[in-house]
């Protein structure tokens, strides 16, 4: 990652117009920096400075910055005004905002509108292929000697067992973004923001459905909230059985993310402890007997 100071220099030569301006950091964000840039002219921006090794999740910059420009035109996304692409430095107008608060159903239909636009929206570079991404996930995380845990294994083969019976649904292929944890949310008073599209690409909406499903902690009232307003009627039973297993398979991801981040980060972060919170939640839910009934509810 470039030093802040470095930042400032290339910064003042790609925006000479901003004159003089200061930095703050803005808490959050393991895979960058972010810095609040205020200009003397009162104007305000984000820069994010990327992480060392990121690339290790398949993360593009040029094609983040690309699927930002779309998510902006469509009204769902701040303004990317630059990226300088030898520093791979992303700069987007800032946007004043609170957090969600991902129980209130109000939340969740606007979540589930918002989803609907951008799965609605033109092609974008890039793809996400979850069972591939876990895949190669696990194949680095090896790469980098880092000890798997135990119950791995044993978790491939409930993965396996998903990952059999959504190839066997109707898919389609739509712009996702991929990592729809609430703090990638913003509210406006006139609207709700999605931010940090780098693992944004082609991809299942019910990817992006289920991910977000667990990352809001959704009980089963939630989600059939959250599909109503997506679909804008009713979901069938295979419909909702198919968000589940990718809610369910979100977590796998997420844990495998996590003994990437093992292997290559130098963050103080334990990650360790992170990923076994995952893998146990997926395994606790592939263990379930929903599993089987969501299972025969996709394969018909």
């Amino acid at each position: 990652m470039i030093s802040t100071e470095q930042a400032r220099e290339l910064l003042g030569a790609e925006f000479p117009g901003w004159g003089s301006f200061t930095f703050s950091p803005i808490p959050g964000g393991l895979t960058n920096q972010n810095l609040l840039v205020k200009t003397g002219s009162g104007e305000k921006f984000v820069a994010r400075l990327p992480g060392k090794d990121t690339e290790m999740f398949g993360i593009n910059r040029q094609t983040e910055y690309a699927i930002s420009r779309v998510a902006w035109e469509i009204s769902i996304a701040p303004e990317p005004v630059a990226f300088i692409v030898k520093h791979e430095i992303l700069v987007t107008r800032f946007v004043e905002g609170v957090p969600i608060e991902t129980t209130d159903p109000a939340t969740i239909r606007s979540v589930a509108k918002l989803l609907h636009r951008l799965h609605s929206a033109p092609e974008v570079p890039g793809t996400f292929n979850l069972p591939l991404v876990i895949e190669d996930y696990i194949s680095t995380a090896k790469r980098y000697d880092v000890s798997m845990p135990s119950e791995l294994d044993e978790a491939l083969g409930y993965s396996r067992k998903i990952i059999n019976a959504i190839d066997r649904c109707p898919s389609r292929t739509a712009p996702c973004h991929n990592d729809l944890i609430a703090a990638n949310f913003l509210q406006s008073r006139d609207r709700l923001y999605l931010l940090d599209w780098e693992y944004a690409g082609m991809g299942d909406p019910y990817v992006d459905l289920g991910n977000c499903a667990v990352n809001f902690c959704m009980d089963e009232d939630a989600c059939t909230i959250l599909m109503e307003s997506y679909l804008d009627r009713e979901p069938n039973t295979a419909e909702m059985a198919q968000l589940h297993l990718l809610r369910v398979l979100s977590d796998l991801r997420e844990a495998m993310w996590s003994y990437v981040q093992i292997g290559i980060s130098t963050l103080d972060v334990d990650f360790h402890a992170y990923g076994m919170k995952h893998l146990d939640r997926f395994l606790q839910n592939a263990k379930s007997a929903d599993l089987e009934t969501w299972l025969g509810a996709v394969e018909g």
